[in-house]
């Protein structure tokens, strides 16, 4: 859920805390010079360019497959798509592109009502500006609970950077959605005055605000109403300049029986030729938050949700733990997916969540990210008349492939990467001849190592695994008999 309790284990500044509103207009100043002698790479970012919010046109469609032997893109040291780029409490992260650098926003802490960092790629390394990006509160808000920022930057029908948060209403306890505006990505924002954006009492309030905007530059909003047992993900149209409501909302999601506790945390973009809505189900606050999505042909649906989650506690091996609150960076290299996991508890609901950053990769609609692995179950391979795949127990789809009996026998498994990269191949295997077995590992047709497999005790499976390059999007990696014998249960990605 993007709230927080305030995390006590706010992010140290890296200056000394002074007025955060004064600070903020000194650093506004300065990326306002950036803005303006500064050039763009690429101009502001397709997540949100002018008419292309978190999209890129149209007719671009979803990134094309690189060619083999493309280069990844360069990380800095230490950066793992399941290691916090931002370590201390940045909940509900939002990425844009702006003056050739990168602004994220997040939830409040005990630092700041809006914290602000900035990188000069979306893997970092990421520094928290000192001060506060939201200069002050509007009248009709309540310090203490100012949740999910999104932030798009200036395009069709507005000059300025608009901000979207959700504050707790005074007189109440019900959250709402206000908007702000800067002249800088770094603030300060300066609230519209007068009633909230979206404020439905009715139910329970509105959390999680999140901008879309078409290629004709229609602007919507995505937001999650608040009440639990009527929480729901809404759209509504806004003016061309992104500062009021045109028109109804209409709920567009709900929660499925085989989705915990709730959906919240919206966001959208359009990939090959659909609508993919990013959501989260569960308690923000509990190891079961994860990030799911939906696709659908037209903006207001129907959706049709994915059966497995695309981030969770269990799909990350405990590495990440509540991953959720995605929101998608579309950058000139390809798109990002950033969201935050929980890295303490201190009781109840509270909870310090970091910031991460992971490649997401696109199979059409079909979103893939890195640091999740993924199965692919050997007797689905093409097995090219030299393997049988017999029942086997214990086998992770029931069946697995083998044995590799003759020479230059090779089987050929397509593999989905994300983006360009290093990634490890792990082979769940058998063999039980005595003695070991050795396989050759190609990719796209060119050898890339070798996999050796070890005699097994009957019955027993054991795990090998090598390193290989990939391109972007669809590749074939196939296994050929060098010598010995053995089977395949299963190949991992990761």
């Amino acid at each position: 859920m993007r709230r927080t309790g305030g995390d006590l284990r706010a992010l140290a500044p890296v200056l000394p805390l002074v007025a955060g509103a004064a600070i903020s207009v000194l650093v506004a100043l300065i990326v306002g010079l950036a803005v303006s002698w500064g050039p763009l790479s690429g101009g502001a970012d397709a997540r949100s360019s002018p008419g292309t919010s978190k999209e890129r046109p149209e007719a671009a469609g979803p990134p094309l497959p690189s060619p083999a032997g493309s280069p990844a893109p360069i990380d800095p040291p230490g950066y793992s798509p399941v290691k916090p780029v931002i370590h201390g409490s940045f909940a509900d992260p939002t990425v844009i592109k702006a003056a050739g650098a990168y602004f994220a926003y997040g939830t409040n802490n005990a630092v700041a009502t809006m914290p602000v960092a900035t990188a000069t790629s979306p893997t970092g390394p990421w520094k928290v500006l000192p001060g506060d990006g939201l200069a002050r509160l509007p009248t009709w808000a309540m310090a203490g609970r100012t949740w999910a920022p999104e932030v798009v930057p200036p395009g069709r029908g507005s000059g300025s950077y608009v901000l979207y948060f959700s504050a707790r209403r005074r007189g109440g306890d019900e959250q709402c959605v206000g908007v702000a505006t800067a002249s800088s990505p770094a603030g300060p924002f300066i609230p519209r005055e007068g009633a909230p954006l979206v404020c439905p009492l009715n139910l329970g309030g509105a959390i999680d605000p999140a901008s879309y905007i078409e290629a004709d530059g229609t602007r919507y909003l995505l937001y999650k109403s608040d009440a639990r047992k009527t929480a729901a993900i809404y759209l509504v149209r806004l003016s061309p300049d992104g500062l009021a409501l045109a028109g109804p909302a209409k709920q567009i999601m709900a929660r499925h029986a085989n989705e915990p506790v709730l959906v919240e945390a919206p966001d959208l973009v359009r990939r090959g030729g659909k609508y993919v809505l990013f959501y989260a189900s569960g308690w923000y606050f509990k190891p079961n938050y994860q990030t799911r999505y939906a696709v659908a042909s037209s903006i207001e649906g129907p959706y049709q949700k994915a059966a497995w989650p695309l981030q969770s506690t269990g799909g990350y091996g405990r590495k990440v733990e509540g991953p959720g609150s995605a929101d998608v960076l579309a950058d000139d290299g390809g798109d990002y997916l950033v969201f935050h996991g929980i890295r303490g508890y201190r009781g109840g609901s509270r909870v310090t969540r970091s910031m991460y950053v992971t490649r997401l990769g696109w199979d059409g609609a079909r979103p893939a990210i890195r640091g999740v692995p993924v199965r692919y179950e050997a007797e689905r391979a093409r097995l090219n008349g030299c393997v049988s795949a017999p029942v086997r127990p214990h086998a992770s789809g029931g069946r697995a492939i083998g044995p590799f009996t003759h020479d230059g026998c090779r089987v050929d498994m397509p593999v989905f990467a994300p983006a360009a990269g290093r990634y490890s191949v792990a082979a769940r295997y058998a063999n039980g001849t005595g003695y070991d077995a050795d396989l050759e590992l190609s990719v796209n047709g060119s050898a890339a190592a070798s996999l050796r497999l070890p005699t097994t005790a009957k019955p027993g499976w054991a795990s090998a695994t090598a390193m290989v390059e990939l391109a972007a999007g669809w590749n074939t990696v196939s296994l050929r008999r060098l010598a010995g014998e053995g089977q395949i249960d299963y190949l991992e990605l990761r």
